[in-house]
């Protein structure tokens, strides 16, 4: 419940930022999960979660393509149109 869209969104920003430095457009962003499980705990807020109506993705903006791509500095990268939903608590386990 925690893990999953935290990984969607790094690796998201890294298909944006990887077409940006190949000057390239990104497209779409393919997700398969080996050992797909969910925690009791987390059970309830999940059937939360899938009721949500799902709202429009951001735009992100990245100003610059640098030389080499470990050189990208956080003053690069831009947000615009973030909507999100109120906070769904689920506890942290390991």
């Amino acid at each position: 419940g925690l893990g999953v869209p935290f990984n969607i969104a790094s690796y998201s920003f890294m298909l944006h930022l990887i077409a940006k430095h190949c000057d390239l457009v990104p497209h779409e962003f393919y997700y398969h999960l080996g050992n797909a499980h969910i925690y009791e705990e987390h059970i309830e807020p999940l059937k939360e979660q899938i009721n949500r109506t799902p709202l429009d993705f951001p735009i992100i903006e990245i100003s610059t393509i640098r030389d080499n791509i470990s050189d990208y500095v956080i003053e690069d990268f831009k947000i615009h149109d973030y909507k999100y939903c109120e906070k769904i608590k689920m506890v942290m386990k390991a």
